[in-house]
């Protein structure tokens, strides 16, 4: 848990400038894991104090039923206002399950990337990386989605994610996924979230395995994950582990900060998160955001807008495929 002094020191701050949106990033961060910052901290403390507050005790379930799910979002909006947080930052991705980890090792997702774009290198430990990816094919069912991750009882305590795609050239809006490091866990964990898709009687949500980032299948193929037993096999090239080695020799990797993304409260940053979505669902033209709409809101930064909606008709186009069942 963050130090009580560190988010005061952040409260302070935004009191003189409320639109620092590094400084309010790194606050909402900071009370996810934060549940009993005092309210006289100030304005982000006290919104998430009157959010835990107000929870029912299977506050996850409400999220499953549409109409409760717009009451409640509506209700959280009426809690940023009555303390005068006029001003969000765009969360596009909410964490649940343990932290990340890929047979036992911090995975370093944002690092690997970007050696994988520079050098296009697969980084090691990213070859036993599977997913359970779950496409949600509207805004409705990424919350259905949302609150079945919260449930979902695995063995492993997989890590798990709900996510809007902001990356050019990656299909589909809405997206989630559960963490595994090998193929058998895997199917457990995609046969345990569709018989629970099912329990609740739930549709509008494709599920599959994929294997690593979608940038690696892009550029290989071959890495794809495929049940077809002819389908070629991915091989490293021998040279890749030298190269891998010489990039991050110098790096000093910081210490993982938690073992666990679970927590029983909302926090700030969820809201945040869910708002994010309901924008971008609006955006794209989603439908289903239309119960969302109206009433007071905060703002989101300009640059985060322009770039939802270079991409809105794409991918108003993916949420046509999906229903359509592509």
């Amino acid at each position: 848990m963050p130090p009580t002094s560190k988010i005061e020191e952040l409260e302070s701050w935004l009191t003189l400038k409320p639109k620092d949106l590094r400084a309010i990033r790194q606050l909402v961060t900071m009370l996810e894991f934060a549940p009993n910052s005092p309210a006289s901290a100030g304005a982000f403390s006290a919104a998430q104090a009157s959010m835990i507050a107000a929870l029912e005790e299977e506050w996850h379930k409400g999220l499953l039923d549409p109409d409760l799910l717009v009451e409640q979002f509506h209700d959280w909006l009426a809690v940023l206002q009555s303390n005068s947080l006029s001003q969000a930052v765009p969360i596009g991705q909410v964490f649940s399950g343990r932290t990340l980890q890929v047979k036992g090792q911090s995975a370093r997702c944002g690092p690997w990337l970007k050696f994988f774009k520079e050098t296009g290198v697969i980084p090691a430990l990213c070859n036993d990386c599977y997913k359970v990816q779950i496409l949600p094919h509207d805004l409705a069912a990424m919350f259905q989605t949302y609150a079945l991750l919260q449930v979902l009882n695995l063995p492993n305590d997989n890590a798990r994610k709900c996510m809007i795609e902001l990356r050019d050239g990656i299909k589909f809006p809405y997206k989630a996924y559960i963490y595994c490091d090998t193929v058998e866990d895997v199917r457990i964990c995609l046969q345990a979230f569709r018989e629970l898709q099912a329990t609740h009687g739930i549709t509008g949500i494709s599920s599959k395995i994929s294997h690593g980032c979608s940038e690696y299948g892009q550029k290989y193929p071959a890495f794809k994950y495929s049940e077809e037993p002819v389908s070629p096999k991915f091989e490293p090239k021998p040279e890749w582990h030298e190269i891998e080695n010489n990039y991050f020799k110098s790096v000093n990797w910081p210490a993982q900060k938690r073992s666990s993304n679970y927590r029983q409260h909302v926090s700030l940053r969820d809201v945040f998160g869910f708002y994010t979505w309901v924008r971008y669902a609006e955006m794209i033209g989603d439908p289903t955001s239309r119960g969302f709409a109206g009433g007071w809101a905060p703002s989101l930064p300009l640059p985060f807008v322009e770039r939802v909606r270079t991409q809105a008709a794409v991918r108003s186009r993916e949420l046509g495929e999906l229903r359509q069942g592509v």
